[in-house]
């Protein structure tokens, strides 16, 4: 990765396995993380994946689903990251941005996401293993959750995945160039840097949560009044 930055003279998000031993527990901790590599070839920075795939990189509940083990064979156990760290990185013009990197499904989490543009993130870089799919409907699933995190932040957003589906997605969601599935191929493409922190950025699912509790108030309401 770091021939390829040197070579290139472009820095480089790439997905790998990070390891931290804990002087606490006196044990090693292996992580799903992303590497953040300089134009340099330095490692700049790492994040280590926070929402971790249950039974896929890590067994929930491990002492009360034994048996579990024994169904996912040689399953990973990761340690969970704990940070929504923010990258900066400069650009061939001579600029400094702030990237922020999530991993894989997510995607899903929209309160996730939305915690790196709240920490000055410019544009969203999502890495993911669409391997796990295979051909359903899934991958495609998966790239409409991302357009809608692009949505919620007012982010542009860099999607590379390894079997597809490789997007560009601006601020809108709309998928502005794409890379078909199943296509070993490099993606050029146009994107902006937007700092502006949109309702939801700053005040998350405060929106929905007062749409149930008013639904909630409506219910008791309408029963009350069915009971008199």
């Amino acid at each position: 990765m770091r021939s390829v930055a040197l070579a290139t003279q472009s820095p480089l998000v790439t997905g790998g396995i990070g390891v931290d031993f804990s002087e606490h527990e006196q044990a090693w901790h292996d992580y799903n993380s992303a590497f953040i590599v300089s134009a340099g070839g330095q490692i700049v920075g790492r994040y280590d994946k926070i929402h971790l795939v249950p039974f896929g990189e890590y067994i929930p509940f491990q002492n009360l689903l034994a048996f579990a083990r024994k169904l996912t064979g040689r399953v990973s156990s990761f340690a969970r990251g704990t940070e929504h760290k923010v990258f900066l990185l400069d650009t061939q013009n001579g600029g400094r941005h702030r990237y922020g990197v999530f991993i894989c499904y997510e995607a899903v989490f929209a309160d996730e996401v939305r915690q790196l543009a709240r920490n000055g993130a410019e544009v969203l870089v999502n890495i993911s293993d669409d391997g796990w799919y295979g051909d359903t409907s899934a991958p495609w699933q998966h790239l409409n959750m991302a357009r809608m995190r692009a949505i919620e932040n007012r982010r542009w957003l860099l999607r590379d995945t390894n079997t597809g589906v490789t997007a560009v997605i601006d601020p809108y969601g709309c998928v502005r160039q794409s890379i078909p599935r199943h296509q070993v191929d490099a993606l050029p493409a146009e994107f902006g840097f937007r700092d502006g922190i949109t309702f939801y950025t700053a005040h998350g699912d405060v929106f929905g949560w007062a749409c149930v509790i008013l639904g909630l108030g409506i219910v008791g309401w309408s029963a009350r009044k069915l009971l008199r």
